[in-house]
């Protein structure tokens, strides 16, 4: 029988889910996943056995049970003393009807494993931290890293073992097997893993059902311990909920102990204190770096916050001295949507290696949407970035790679987008700012010529007390600030502020934090000047006089694509939200206040926004019962 499709797998599954669901008698998640991954072992195991005999005669009514034995024979390890399905064995038996026709043994491992995925990540896996990395990632890895025949490979967070699997497909790709080894906690994925790398690797793969943060797990692995692997490709738990506690793990663990900063030098010290509590992340980091070999090459996918977090620059000052950081891919917010919304990066990492140059990249699509979908409204697949940027990388330093080198020597933050200079401009937008001086936020801010003040709070207490505006982010669109807020305050809260914010007609709001909007701006007019502004906002005020700069000059200049773009490289995100905090002042733009090509497009963008003013000015009074003249 040819290879199930997709999406006879993802049926299958799904059936299999739901019927378990609404049938068994077994009904939270967990227990039902653990069927599933008992079902799918023993239709391997039949099928690699030749016995779908015993498989017809336990859907005619023996005992599902009877296949275990397959399974334990098949897959030693996989199935706990006396293990027996959860559920009964009537709503096991018509589950396993859902898998009857599905030919598992010659479906791709990945196929199978996205599958499963599918049905099995929205429902037990988000709250342990651990996220399905999407497969064109994995791919774009390990073709990074790329894996030799006759090498070993470790992923210590494993799960269903997507990293081994390709690494396993690119090294035979290579003319030769290389040795796959797979360590994991939760035994349903454990048992996945040990199931799709018997399909692909047979004696080549080492799965294990173990803590792999508990160092001397690894003096048990048959294929390999600490200091003796190749190749670590890794996407580690991540997530503060789940912070490790375990005073004695903790304790063998550099990045889990207290780091201090000496102020005059800025370098970081490990003290000899533990802390309480640590990301896994982190520790999944050094335990990488550990299993390397001297030598030995690394990928593993990490939390922007660790990368763009100035607290967590201890990390990188310690994996500086364990060798070199060769390259630094940034992932689209999307990557791992929907299951979690938090923004990540790849990093790439030689162990023993003397620091060069790091070679940066930056894709903006993932081949899937926020809500997972791989297809648009018109039925074209969603762009995905990372098989180019793959390839490319092997030509990086040539003609038409987006590989670009970035000196790391003194750097606080390792975002790699950041690094991305110059952003590009297309050739219209070239043609308008020729000739134009580009100079930062910061140096305007310094010679005077620019004034920046933050927003405030007043607390959700204050909500609907008055009719004052509160400006958030979502009453920022459009070049304007909106009259019709989500959230009003009273005057005597207005009064608290006005003389902070000081807003006057011709300022600019610019949003620096929050989810999606930032860089988003809009000027102030004397309309919308009775304001309260938020704190995620900055007031940016434009020195009257100031050569070739006037407000409507700089918030032309702030929509450029060029600066749109540079503002998104200078965003970073913690968890889920993003700031643009202190690198604001890092902005260049051009100034475009005199003669130039571009005083004709700065000149209309004048009056359209006065124009647009006027016109809401009279629509304002006409409905509050004033004259109504055009």
């Amino acid at each position: 029988m040819p290879a199930a499709p997709r999406a006879s797998l993802g049926e299958a599954f799904r059936g299999l889910y739901y019927y378990l669901y609404a049938n068994g008698q077994a009904s939270r998640a967990e227990r039902i996943v653990e069927d599933m991954t008992l079902a799918l072992l023993a239709k391997l195991a039949v099928e690699r056995t030749a016995s779908m005999r015993t498989y017809d005669e336990v859907l005619d009514g023996a005992s599902p049970d009877v296949l275990l034995d397959l399974v334990a024979a098949q897959f030693p390890g996989a199935i706990r003393p006396e293990e027996r399905f959860n559920n009964d064995a009537a709503a096991v038996r018509d589950a396993l009807r859902a898998l009857r026709d599905v030919e598992l043994s010659d479906a791709p491992a990945h196929v199978v494993g996205e599958a499963f995925q599918a049905v099995v990540g929205p429902r037990v896996r988000g709250e342990k931290g651990q996220f399905f990395t999407p497969r064109s990632l994995v791919a774009a890895m390990v073709a990074i890293v790329d894996p030799q025949p006759g090498e070993k490979v470790v992923d210590p967070a494993a799960g269903s073992g997507g990293f081994l699997v390709e690494a396993h497909a690119h090294a035979a790709g290579r003319g030769g097997a290389a040795t796959v080894v797979g360590g994991d906690k939760d035994f349903d994925l454990f048992r996945l893993q040990t199931a799709l790398l018997a399909m692909v690797a047979g004696d080549d793969a080492h799965p294990h059902h173990q803590n792999s943060l508990d160092l001397d797990a690894w003096s048990h692995v048959a294929a390999g311990g600490l200091g003796t692997y190749d190749v670590v490709l890794a996407n580690p738990p991540f997530g503060a909920r789940i912070g490790v506690e375990d005073q004695a793990l903790l304790g063998r663990y550099d990045l889990a102990h207290v780091w201090s900063r000496d102020p005059r030098t800025g370098g970081w010290r490990r003290t000899d204190t533990v802390d309480r509590s640590r990301d896994p992340q982190i520790l999944f980091l050094e335990l990488c770096v550990r299993l390397l070999r001297p030598g030995g090459r690394m990928g593993i996918v990490l939390p922007e916050g660790v990368f763009g977090n100035a607290g967590s620059a201890y990390v990188w000052e310690w994996l500086r001295t364990q060798g070199a950081i060769e390259a630094l891919l940034d992932c689209p917010r999307t990557t791992f949507q929907p299951g979690t919304d938090t923004k990540t990066n790849v990093l790439f990492f030689r162990k023993d290696a003397p620091q060069g140059p790091t070679w940066v990249a930056s894709a903006l699509h993932c081949g899937h949407d926020r809500r997972g979908r791989r297809v648009d409204a018109s039925g074209r697949s969603v762009a995905d970035d990372f098989p180019a940027l793959a390839a490319e990388h092997a030509q990086r330093g040539t003609d038409g790679s987006r590989w670009q080198q970035a000196d790391l020597t003194d750097a606080t933050y390792l975002v790699p987008r950041y690094f991305e200079r110059p952003a590009p401009r297309t050739p219209q937008e070239a043609r308008l700012v020729e000739g134009a001086r580009w100079v930062s936020l910061g140096d305007l801010v310094h010679d005077g010529a620019l004034t920046v003040r933050k927003g405030h709070e007043p607390g959700s207490d204050a909500y609907g007390t008055g009719d004052v505006p509160f400006v958030r982010t979502s009453d920022v669109a459009n070049f304007e600030v909106s009259t019709d807020p989500t959230k009003s305050v009273s005057e005597e809260v207005w009064a608290r502020y006005r003389d902070s914010q000081a807003l006057r007609p011709g300022d600019l709001l610019m949003v620096v934090d929050g989810r999606y909007r930032i860089g988003t701006a809009a000027m102030v007019t004397q309309r919308t000047v009775r304001s309260v502004i938020q704190s995620h906002l900055r007031i940016l005020s434009v020195t009257p006089g100031t050569p070739d700069l006037d407000p409507y000059a700089l918030l032309y200049a702030l929509t450029l694509p060029s600066v749109r773009l540079r503002v998104r490289d200078l965003v970073f995100v913690q968890s889920t939200l993003g700031t643009l905090g202190a690198r604001l002042f890092e902005l260049e733009v051009p100034l475009l206040g005199g003669d130039g090509p571009w005083r004709g497009s700065v000149e209309a963008f004048r009056r359209v926004l006065d124009g647009r003013d006027a016109l809401l000015t009279e629509l304002e009074r006409a409905t509050a019962g004033e004259t109504f003249e055009l």
